[in-house]
């Protein structure tokens, strides 16, 4: 007779994407985790408990989870939970809510499953840190749209025409074409949707792609008004290809 093999336990650095009820005291929790990818586990006795899992199972909380995964079942089982950082300002600014709830909500919906790597929860940890600790600067989502596009293989190349290779110091005007997934010139544009967008926009976007989120303040991703206003209904036509729109998370930012 075959015994059944235990499933194994891990401990990874990870961050609550977004919690639930379930039942009269458990909890179902979805991580965004360094070594696990994306992952959802059940955390039995949480609603009642005075001491695992006291205030460590909210969304932005970055933690040490211990966690129990089972072949049969994509629900893992959450041993325990152990606090690393609790960001602040977010119940303090609602502005700050926002910004944080879009980060992890985006998130959410363009990983798929345990396919995220480490570099995606370093994408999402920095930005989380970045904007706790500095004001909520809109071309910090911005900067953080086109990071998370590298990272899952929708990166838009903002420098150049998708058809043609020419550069923008070549071209007069760009046009984006979400469902091209770039940018193409007046001589390329073609037919199907698209729009002109300026110079400034895009050279300030292709600055943003190589923006570190582990710099001292939010101040290198300032935009002015109307880039600001540019960059986001440009980077939101690409999301649009991707996920549904708008997110919950987008309406509270448009209502600020």
């Amino acid at each position: 007779m075959t015994s059944a093999i235990a499933p194994q336990e891990t401990t990874t650095p990870a961050i609550v994407v977004r919690a639930r009820i379930f039942g009269e005291s458990d909890k179902i929790v979805t991580f965004l985790t360094r070594d696990l990818g994306k992952l959802t586990g059940i955390a039995k006795g949480a609603k009642r408990s005075k001491r695992r899992f006291v205030n460590v199972l909210e969304p932005f909380t970055h933690v040490s989870l211990r966690v129990r995964q089972r072949q049969a079942s994509d629900l893992a089982f959450i041993s325990a939970c152990e606090l690393l950082d609790a960001p602040r300002s977010f119940t303090l600014d609602l502005r700050k809510f926002a910004f944080a709830s879009y980060i992890l909500e985006l998130t959410d919906r363009m990983v798929r499953g345990r396919e995220a790597g480490p570099e995606t929860y370093d994408l999402v940890r920095d930005a989380l840190a970045l904007l706790d600790r500095s004001e909520a600067e809109p071309g910090l989502l911005r900067g953080f749209e086109l990071h998370l596009l590298r990272l899952t293989g929708y990166e838009p190349a903002l420098d150049r025409c998708r058809r043609c290779g020419g550069g923008l110091a070549a071209n007069e005007g760009m046009y984006a074409q979400p469902a091209r997934g770039g940018l193409l010139c007046g001589r390329c544009r073609g037919e199907g949707r698209s729009y002109v967008i300026s110079r400034a926009t895009l050279e300030r976007l292709t600055t943003l792609q190589q923006a570190s989120f582990d710099t001292a303040d939010a101040s290198a991703f300032a935009l002015q008004p109307g880039v600001a206003a540019e960059a986001r209904a440009l980077l939101r036509s690409f999301f649009g290809a991707t996920v549904t729109l708008p997110l919950v998370s987008e309406r509270l930012l448009d209502e600020l």
